[in-house]
């Protein structure tokens, strides 16, 4: 019986610039021998890795959860995913219908002036080990690992991918993405 697992992330789990046969979900079916449900995206955040990981604790035995840092914001509106992250100001994602597109322009002209730290490192950190702890109750195996040093009571794990492993963005490249996924699953076959 082939192993269910569930990742999780942001652009650095997804594997953005890459192609999907070089993703880590791609790893973790070949190299790992799993059948992945990846839902992982760029910009994607915490609550949105939360949520998701929530909704879909029944269909995995397996969960890896990359978490991302704790400025970002996600909301769900239907079947849309309204990610909110530093540096992206709002530009219109095209959503429909376009009212909706209009309402995430105009919220991200002011989210940023009432949400960050303390309470979004909070929230996060609180996202992170309820998040674990629901899924260790659930008598799942998780992973979780991050991108930005957390003040969790679970144990995350933290990968130290250097500049030859990412592309000029600061994304993994392939041979970093490998390295990822050599680290996850030396941590997964423990």
């Amino acid at each position: 019986m082939v192993t269910r697992l569930y990742l999780d992330g942001c652009s650095l789990t997804y594997g953005q610039g890459l192609k999907r046969q070089d993703s880590l979900g791609s790893l973790f079916n070949t190299r790992g021998g799993y059948q992945v449900i990846d839902n992982s995206r760029q910009g994607k955040s915490n609550m949105s890795i939360a949520f998701d990981a929530y909704q879909n604790f029944q269909n995995a035995d397996i969960f890896v959860l990359g978490f991302t840092y704790s400025s970002r914001f996600g909301l769900k509106y239907n079947d849309q995913n309204l990610d909110f992250f530093t540096g992206f100001h709002g530009k219109g994602l095209a959503l429909e219908p376009a009212t909706l597109d209009i309402a995430h322009t105009e919220m991200y002209k002011y989210f940023y002036s009432v949400f960050g730290p303390p309470y979004s490192e909070n929230l996060s950190d609180m996202l992170i080990d309820t998040s674990i702890s629901f899924l260790n109750s659930c008598n799942k195996k998780v992973l979780g690992f991050s991108w930005e040093n957390r003040k969790t009571v679970r144990q995350l794990e933290y990968p130290m991918i250097g500049p030859n492993g990412r592309l000029d963005d600061g994304h993994l490249n392939v041979k970093g993405t490998e390295q990822l996924f050599d680290f996850l699953q030396n941590i997964l076959n423990e």
